[in-house]
């Protein structure tokens, strides 16, 4: 029986290079990444016709000039400008990966390199990429299902076709967002090791400190084994810091793209859940099971959304949980020995340095208290454009 999470990573790197997102190819024995002439050719095609495509639906066929025009209400105006900021978003990304395809592919290597020294990690992601891919798949779905539901009135030829590219479209985001989950889901495995790795040690280094005889070899030996482990400790941490580091950097547009999307997104499932039940001959949804449809994609979305950005605040957890543990130290029986205290200061130091940050496009750090206040602002516009349709009813 084949490995269904093996399953679901050719699916997503076979789908993102049918689509354009993925512009280079990997060899699936060795795991590594390398720039050929038969996916830049390919993916190069694929995103020059789906920009001609989006062109001629956009500007020679007049759809979504047809479609402003004949717009009377405000959910109808902001489903359109949905559809422009998740069009545009996957078109900065997409330009993104062309002019960072070199950092993308060292990058990539690397994280195959560091799973090769510790195979365990993959093991522990299993039940995060189930998890997402089984939220995202929904999400796009339904979403996909909604947008169908809100143009049926007025399909024709040219909306049909204009739909099926905002379908791909929401797939090509859906694989980027993927794609950037998986990457950052191996970093916060190899923390969950050096987690475990430095409770050991704290735990030997406790036992250390029980020993009466300081003066014999033994208690030395011991010391300056931990140390050397302490001290290999750091050299992985910093290896983990560094990768972080350069994936923050490298995946900048398409941290600003995402939280873009996922912002009007959240807003705009609020939006229309009360368009759908104020309106009775909305295009939307008129119908309880279409309300219910509706609210079935919002849990999706936003656990999908949750499952994607709760990751870092995890990693960032994890690095204070082995702050934690090396300042418990101090309430040891007894004192460590010189070299093994300086290692373990050496690392507490690096723990306060090297801590992870992930930054949107270096406008802001995604901290909890951010999150909160994203969220407050998504409440607060919904609020009010629920309020303006109230009162121009």
């Amino acid at each position: 029986m084949p490995d269904p999470v093996v399953t679901i990573l050719r699916f997503l790197y076979f789908y993102g290079r049918v689509v354009g997102v993925v512009n280079f190819e990997v060899d699936w024995r060795t795991g590594e990444a390398k720039a050929t002439r038969r996916a830049t050719i390919f993916a190069a095609f694929q995103n020059v016709g789906v920009t001609l495509l989006i062109f001629y639906l956009n500007i020679r066929s007049g759809t979504v000039r047809s479609s402003w025009t004949e717009a009377r209400l405000m959910h109808e105006y902001f489903f359109l400008m949905m559809t422009l900021v998740r069009t545009l978003a996957v078109l900065l990304a997409l330009a993104s990966r062309w002019w960072q395809r070199r950092r993308i592919l060292r990058l990539w290597n690397k994280l195959i390199q560091m799973i090769r020294n510790r195979p365990e990690v993959v093991r522990v992601s299993r039940r995060g990429i189930l998890v997402k891919f089984a939220l995202a798949f929904m999400a796009d779905t339904l979403h996909s299902v909604l947008d169908h539901s809100a143009q049926r009135k007025k399909i024709t030829s040219d909306m049909a076709l204009n739909l099926f590219v905002l379908y791909a479209f929401t797939t090509m985001f859906n694989v980027i967002a993927g794609q950037y989950y998986l990457a950052i889901l191996q970093i916060q495995g190899h923390h969950m090791f050096l987690r475990k790795e430095l409770k050991d040690l704290m735990r030997e280094a406790e036992s250390v400190c029980r020993i009466r005889n300081r003066r014999g070899g033994v208690f030395a030996t011991k010391c300056c084994s931990l140390a050397d482990q302490v001290d290999m400790l750091a050299e992985k941490h910093s290896e983990v810091h560094s990768t972080c580091q350069d994936m923050s950097e490298v995946f900048q547009i398409q941290s600003l793209s995402m939280t873009l999307v996922y912002y009007l997104s959240a807003m705009a499932t609020i939006y229309y859940s009360f368009c759908s039940f104020f309106y009775k001959n909305t295009g939307l949804c008129s119908s309880y099971w279409c309300l219910l449809l509706l609210l079935t994609y919002s849990a999706f979305y936003y656990l999908d959304s949750f499952v994607t950005i709760n990751i870092s605040f995890v990693i960032n957890d994890q690095c204070g949980e082995m702050a934690t543990m090396l300042a418990d130290r101090a309430v040891f029986s007894q004192a460590l020995d010189q070299r093994l205290e300086t290692a373990f200061e050496s690392l507490q130091l690096q723990l306060v340095q090297k801590t992870p940050e992930f930054y949107v496009m270096g406008l802001f750090k995604m901290e909890r208290s951010r999150l909160m206040a994203i969220g407050n602002s998504v409440i607060t516009y919904s609020i009010l454009l629920i309020q303006w349709e109230l009162q121009n009813k």
